[in-house]
């Protein structure tokens, strides 16, 4: 029997994919990577290892060629809204290769997310209130916990950077999707750890008090990380800024005289954002200082029970909330966006007339999202029993299918793409 071969584009900060890769080779798979920077690079492992130093431009032609010479079934990557990706999923798409995007659990801790053709509000997961009602639902719960990340996400990101400053000549004509200076995202992550500190007693004070004063007079808004694309692709927003002063201008509107607003800063972005001055000038100028709170660090399950209510682009804070019997408002695109779980009506009147949430229909969809998306794992714990996991779940849910593989004549593959604007 020939070797099946796949494909890993870029993956988590960290030796994921090696180990990942690793696994599959063991398992009698050939296995490829292609590098696009220095970091990459310093995690690399596959049989086949191929760094991409050419122009962004010309990324979907080489990406067509690779795939075919190498008879390429499956591709998996990270996130499907980075430039690299964001190319390959129509490449793919046209020579029917399997476009296999990893992402953040949908319903964690304890999980990752692997689907086809994307994740997010790009899922092609069947979630109609049909597909839904068929779904005999069970108890959703990881067999192993993963235990904290933060420690290894800092080594890894810290040798992934440093590792890519090193090697920038090289691929000097690499675009990423955020920020590339190691100095600069060292001196973040240091602010970040700084501000954790520094917020601490304020924060406990104010989960204090939303457990107790403020029980059932309270609205939270889930912020997002600045630059994470699910703001950026999934949104009509052009910043988390613009989010906030629309949900701030509607609360001081609607929202009932006796509740207040608490908006919570995503704990990932603390380093690089803060945004106390926008929302006490505005919450000052609209006359509701004495209502609106910001704040950093809360334990998210203690104070769902005394919530009226939570506002998000498309956080998966979300899923969290629905499982609590939390009303929820969707301002972006969102997976869990659906009637019977969210509230479909305006945000204006999300304040006073949230839809309350259909819990027999959540757990259908929390059901059907753990069986067909969810993996028992972690990007930067416990690689070993991640890595197990991941294979068992590609073997069971991808390969009962053999993908189509049409050879192309030899031509270029820009006509497939949406003008992609390099970052």
């Amino acid at each position: 029997m020939n070797s099946r071969h796949i494909l890993f584009l870029q993956g988590p900060l960290g030796p994921f994919f090696r180990e990942l890769a690793a696994l599959f080779s063991h398992s009698g798979y050939t296995t490829h990577r292609v590098v696009f920077n220095g970091g990459d690079q310093f995690y690399a492992g596959a049989d086949h290892v191929v760094a991409y130093t050419n122009s962004p431009d010309h990324w979907a032609d080489f990406l067509l060629d690779y795939l075919q010479r190498h008879s390429i079934e499956s591709v998996f990557l990270l996130g499907d809204c980075r430039f690299y990706h964001r190319t390959a999923k129509p490449v793919c798409e046209r020579l029917g290769v399997r476009f296999l995007v990893f992402e953040e659990g949908y319903l964690r801790p304890d999980t990752i997310t692997l689907e086809e053709h994307g994740v997010n509000a790009f899922s092609q997961l069947a979630l109609s209130l049909e597909d839904l009602a068929g779904v005999n639902t069970h108890a959703c719960s990881s067999k192993a916990a993963m235990g904290g990340t933060m420690a290894a996400r800092t080594r890894f990101a810290a040798a992934y950077y440093w590792a890519a400053w090193f090697a920038r000549r090289r691929f000097a004509r690499y675009c990423h999707h955020r920020a590339f200076q190691p100095v600069v995202e060292g001196a973040k992550w240091l602010r970040g750890f700084a501000r954790k500190g520094l917020y601490r007693f304020q924060d406990q004070k104010v989960e204090q008090s939303m457990r107790a004063e403020l029980s059932q007079r309270f609205f939270m808004v889930a912020l997002q990380v600045h630059d994470d694309s699910q703001m950026l692709y999934h949104s009509s927003y052009g910043s988390v800024t613009a989010f906030i002063e629309e949900v701030i201008h509607s609360f001081a509107s609607y929202g009932p005289e006796q509740t207040v607003l608490v908006l919570k800063h995503h704990p990932m972005d603390r380093g690089y954002t803060h945004y106390g001055r926008v929302i006490r000038e505005l919450a000052e100028r609209l006359g509701i200082s004495h209502r609106v709170i910001y704040c950093h660090d809360l334990r998210l399950p203690s104070i769902y029970s005394h919530c009226l209510g939570v506002v998000t682009v498309n956080s998966t804070v979300g899923p969290s909330a629905l499982l609590h019997k939390i009303p929820v408002k969707v301002m972006g695109r969102a997976i869990y966006d659906i009637p019977g779980l969210t509230s479909q009506c305006t945000l204006n009147d999300f304040w006073q007339y949230a839809e309350p949430v259909d819990i027999d229909r959540f757990h259908q969809f929390q059901t059907l999202l753990f069986d067909k998306t969810q993996i028992n794992g972690s990007f930067f714990t416990r690689l070993d029993i991640t890595c197990a996991n991941v294979l068992t779940f590609y073997e069971q849910h991808f390969l009962r299918r053999a993908p189509v593989v049409l050879l192309l004549d030899e031509q270029p593959v820009d006509h497939l793409l949406d003008e992609p604007q390099v970052a």
